[in-house]
């Protein structure tokens, strides 16, 4: 959710049981910190790492959510 803020999404369609998470994540960042995950994300290589670098992020933002 964070890289897709970050690369400018403006408008989500999710699942049900999925909007609350979503919305948590959207309202807990900035789209200034959104767009430094988005390129630092970006600059990977390795789909795993990018991941991992993700699934970091986002718990630095939202930790209640792991």
């Amino acid at each position: 959710t964070i890289l897709l803020l970050g690369m400018g999404l403006k408008s989500f369609s999710v699942v049900p049981p999925a909007a609350p998470e979503v919305k948590k994540i959207v309202r807990s960042v900035s789209y200034k910190d959104a767009k430094a995950v988005a390129d630092k994300a970006m600059t990977f290589t390795d789909a795993r790492r990018t991941l991992e670098f993700l699934e970091e992020q986002t718990r630095k933002v939202v930790p209640e959510i792991f």
